[in-house]
């Protein structure tokens, strides 16, 4: 078939019409990077070719809107994009083409997303572990992660920061010291902490 007709649809996309009355929907992008002219000699093969090359550039159009906004796990992002109805195989295409660009590194969103949550929230290690994993993150670097972040005596800092936040309000109800040592050591563990840091916070808290 023949290019018959190339029109701007808008400022991103054109239309192009076939003799045989076909009609090809592209992004200008996509229009320009093939050299696509009137009375262009079309196999089925090339209109076949355009068309998924299309669907990738808008998929990675959408990608790196949801990366604008903030960094994503390569999980989060594929997750995302396939609710879009986009193809696995695209999908995967994209997902590696931001990869070797650094665009997507699991890695520093897993090292961000650590900092993130263990300054502002104070989670111990294992509530981060179990987070991380629920974003996709490699085992491998979830465990590089953790010793990095977690040094000797940090966490336990931590827990003392956590518990005397939270020790305050339980003293408010006028609960005994045997039910608020329950009560703290409960408390850190729902935070990611283990029961060891957990017990032995809730001991410092109480005696000071």
């Amino acid at each position: 078939m023949r290019i018959d007709g190339i029109e701007k649809k808008d400022e991103k996309n054109v239309t192009i019409t076939f003799e045989n009355g076909e009609r090809l929907y592209l992004a200008y992008d996509v229009f320009l990077k093939n050299g696509l002219k009137k009375n262009d000699e079309f196999s089925e093969s090339r209109f076949s070719f355009l068309v998924e090359e299309n669907q990738l550039f808008h998929l990675k159009q959408k990608a790196f809107r949801y990366l604008g906004r903030r960094l994503h796990s390569s999980y989060e992002l594929k997750l995302k994009l396939k609710r879009k109805g986009y193809k696995q195989e695209l999908i995967e295409q994209v997902i590696e083409e931001l990869i070797n660009g650094n665009y997507v590194n699991d890695y520093e969103f897993a090292s961000l997303f650590a900092d993130e949550n263990i300054g502002n929230k104070l989670w111990g290690r294992k509530k981060l572990e179990a987070e991380l994993f629920k974003k996709g993150i490699d085992r491998n670097i979830i465990s590089q992660i953790i010793n990095e972040k977690f040094s000797t005596g940090s966490e336990l800092d931590q827990a003392l920061e956590l518990g005397r936040k939270k020790i305050k309000s339980l003293l408010s109800r006028g609960i005994d010291n045997e039910k608020l040592k329950i009560r703290l050591v409960s408390f850190l563990l729902t935070k990611g902490y283990d029961y060891e840091i957990s017990r032995r916070t809730a001991e410092i808290l109480l005696e000071e």
